[in-house]
């Protein structure tokens, strides 16, 4: 079976169901029809007219715009913004981490619990000489 045989099959099984459909429906389906090629729009449109039109939901629908363009450049905008207060937060540990283990003080001194109040209290007093 070829192509044009399998096309023949299917145009005829849609015309008997077609015959049996009920005169409603058949009218209605004619309807959506007719306001279908009305509404479609003749012309050569280039690339980039369709794809835009595409994005603006067609017809001029500028509700979609939001949904279509301009929650993924959210999107991005937001994880580049993640990103990059990520990376600065990160060198900030690296540069507390270092001084930490490079100062005179020794690690057990940051996790004695008087030793915020003490840092507290000495860092209000002036350096005596």
């Amino acid at each position: 079976m070829n192509e044009n045989d399998l096309a023949r099959r299917i145009v005829a099984q849609l015309d008997r169901s077609l015959a049996e459909m009920p005169a409603s429906t058949a009218k209605r389906l004619e309807a959506a029809r007719v306001a279908a090629l009305s509404r479609f729009r003749t012309g050569n449109s280039s690339p980039s007219q369709t794809w835009v039109d595409r994005m603006l939901g067609g017809q001029g629908r500028r509700q979609r715009l939001a949904v279509r363009l301009v929650l993924p450049v959210a999107v991005v905008i937001a994880s580049l913004t993640a990103l990059v207060y990520w990376q600065t937060s990160s060198r900030h540990e690296e540069e507390l981490d270092t001084g930490m283990l490079a100062g005179e003080l020794p690690l057990h001194a940051y996790i004695d619990p008087g030793f915020e109040t003490w840092l507290t209290h000495t860092s209000h007093t002036p350096p005596q000489q």
